[in-house]
């Protein structure tokens, strides 16, 4: 009897512990104020919406640059498509934006921002605060957002994207000889998670 009741015990114990930290997650897919710009600052107004996952191409009112992304290559060449001078339009800087209001009663836990996929070299800004950048393409980057985040609020999240030409020398940015110009953008599932503070 001793033993049952030790192990009824334990098994309360650990539940208590799992359903602490139980995590939360808060998905951003669906559509996301966007715009482009010529400098690496953000637009002081977003005029157009782009869906996430969404590649540029996607976005309404259609980008300035929407025809020469689809132009086809006259001849087979992979080198340019590292090359800017070989680009068919001016390069930009596309961002998307959102607006998300956190649970208060999520203060307390660590927050972590997930882009399961997006290209090229993402920069992630929370609340006008530089969390970040990757130039991974193919492979989920995740932020920590904890110190950014405001709880029981309205919060700012930007994900600037920029051009594959704008890539590291070795970056993982795929060759497509059908193509002469590639589409950025974020093209998997973006989200928060919320869970058990970590342990220094």
């Amino acid at each position: 009897m001793k033993n049952l009741t030790i192990l009824c015990a334990i098994l309360l114990f650990s539940f208590s512990i799992f359903a602490q930290n139980e995590g939360k997650i808060i998905n951003l897919n669906g559509q996301w104020d966007f715009d482009q710009t010529t400098e690496a600052f953000p637009p002081q107004k977003f005029t157009r919406k782009c869906p996430v996952p969404g590649l540029i191409h996607l976005a309404e009112p259609k980008i300035e640059a929407y025809e020469k992304l689809f132009k086809r290559p006259d001849q087979v060449l992979a080198d340019e498509a590292y090359d800017y001078r070989k680009l068919q339009y001016e390069p930009k800087y596309s961002w998307y934006k959102k607006i998300v209001n956190v649970p208060a009663d999520l203060k307390g836990s660590e927050a972590m921002l997930s882009i399961l996929k997006s290209k090229y070299v993402t920069q992630v800004y929370v609340n006008g605060k530089d969390i970040g950048q990757s130039v991974s393409c193919y492979t989920p980057i995740d932020f920590k957002v904890t110190n950014a985040m405001k709880f029981g609020e309205d919060n700012e999240i930007m994900i600037r994207v920029g051009e594959r030409i704008w890539l590291p020398p070795g970056a993982a940015g795929s060759t497509d000889k059908e193509k002469v110009n590639y589409i950025p953008g974020i093209w998997d599932d973006v989200f928060l998670s919320f869970s058990g503070k970590q342990k220094s």
